[in-house]
């Protein structure tokens, strides 16, 4: 889901489906370049590219029962225990395979794996929210990647995973929420210095503040900050500045993050942090 590569699997589908409108999620600017690139050089215009995590996008960034079919075509396995919390087979990314599909939308996995494919199946079932789940052994159609190649000349197994979302209704929390400036009477600035490589989290959300930055022309600073959604990573800057009514905490207007839950932690956290503490005599 997060990946889709060289972008082939999408040119294809493309090329078949010309009255179709498709979407392609992806982290990398590389491989989303080479996608328009190769969409451009076939006069291709019913593909979207959506340049961010995909199982963050599912929940907060596509339209709930707003797309007809979701494919994901050979994710890492992540077959280590100790790299379980990645897989993208469990009941939460279920649920959010659900929420934006509509009824009747279909959701198709290929994997090399036949323990992430039974995985899949159980947490689909545990779910409810899709019928008639089926895996396929050896397609005969298979997904024409350059990966399934690639195992089939390893002469290993495929499978194909397909079930069919039904009407159950299905809630999951976003991500998102609003996110606004905070102000504090006066702020400790040896403290703030201290602050570099300092981590906080709270339920499934982390914070750690990677480094302090003044300006040194006015009573100003730049706390680079790391933050983590449920495995969803952003880099941005907090700004803080000295005004006549105290001093301003803000999100920096030029890294521009998500406004997420731990955008939100990192900004609290930050000014409990900073500020100075008056002690009552």
């Amino acid at each position: 889901m997060n990946r889709f590569g060289s972008g082939e699997f999408l040119v294809q589908k493309a090329v078949e489906n010309p009255g179709v409108d498709l979407l392609g999620v992806e982290l990398s600017m590389i491989s989303a370049e080479k996608l328009l690139k190769s969409l451009a050089r076939n006069s291709l215009d019913n593909v979207r590219v959506l340049l961010i995590d995909g199982p963050f996008a599912l929940g907060n960034v596509i339209p709930p029962a707003s797309i007809s079919g979701l494919y994901m075509n050979f994710p890492c396995p992540w077959p280590k225990k100790r790299h379980s919390n990645r897989r993208l087979n469990d009941t939460a990314f279920v649920q959010r395979i659900a929420t934006v599909l509509k009824p009747d939308g279909f959701f198709q996995l290929y994997s090399d794996s036949k323990e992430f494919v039974r995985e899949m199946m159980l947490s689909v079932n545990e779910t409810r929210l899709f019928d008639n789940p089926t895996i396929e052994e050896n397609p005969s159609a298979g997904a024409k990647t350059r990966y399934e190649r690639k195992w089939l000349s390893m002469e290993k197994e495929i499978f194909k995973f397909y079930c069919m979302r039904n009407e159950r209704v299905v809630n999951i929390e976003e991500d998102v929420v609003h996110v606004s400036h905070l102000w504090v009477k006066d702020v400790d600035e040896a403290r703030l210095g201290s602050l570099i490589g300092e981590a906080f989290s709270s339920n499934e959300i982390f914070v750690k503040f990677l480094g302090v930055y003044r300006n040194l022309e006015s009573k100003a600073f730049l706390i680079e900050t790391l933050s983590v959604d449920r495995g969803f990573s952003q880099r941005f800057h907090i700004n803080l500045s000295s005004r006549e009514a105290g001093w301003l905490i803000q999100l920096d207007s030029q890294s521009r993050p998500i406004r997420t839950r731990a955008v939100r932690f990192a900004m609290k956290t930050l000014s409990s942090l900073v500020e100075t503490k008056t002690s009552l005599k």
